[in-house]
């Protein structure tokens, strides 16, 4: 049963989070039809049943209440990888993450900072 989980769905229908995308179980997806914060957009066909309901496990789901957002990524490794493609930014190739470091282009201990436009994924 643990192969069943919700894509989550702004109000506007758009992913809460891209990576990773936003997934919920399904008893949290469950519990939020039956409490009423969610629209079901999509189903599996796995039923479930209690005494006195049966229902489909939803598979895409949008919260009725609109969440906004932040309009800037999170400063991670992962998303500094997802910004270069997963490629090494001195010699263009392409890496899985685990082969990838976190470089400072300006190095810190000359007082380079970690923010994106000091930092980019090498080897």
């Amino acid at each position: 049963m643990n192969n069943f989980p919700a894509l989550v769905l702004n109000a506007d229908f758009r992913p809460l989070n891209y990576f990773p995308l936003s997934l919920w179980s399904w008893q949290d997806a469950v519990k939020a039809v039956f409490l009423s914060r969610v629209n079901v957009v999509s189903e599996y066909e796995r039923l479930v049943r209690s005494p006195s309901r049966e229902m489909r496990l939803p598979s895409v789901i949008a919260l009725k209440q609109y969440v906004p957002t932040s309009r800037r990524p999170a400063f991670t490794r992962f998303n500094v990888f997802l910004r270069d493609a997963f490629a090494c930014q001195y010699c263009g190739e392409e890496l899985a993450a685990e082969r990838l470091t976190f470089d400072h282009v300006v190095p810190r201990v000359a007082g380079g900072k970690t923010v994106w436009t000091n930092v980019v994924a090498g080897v």
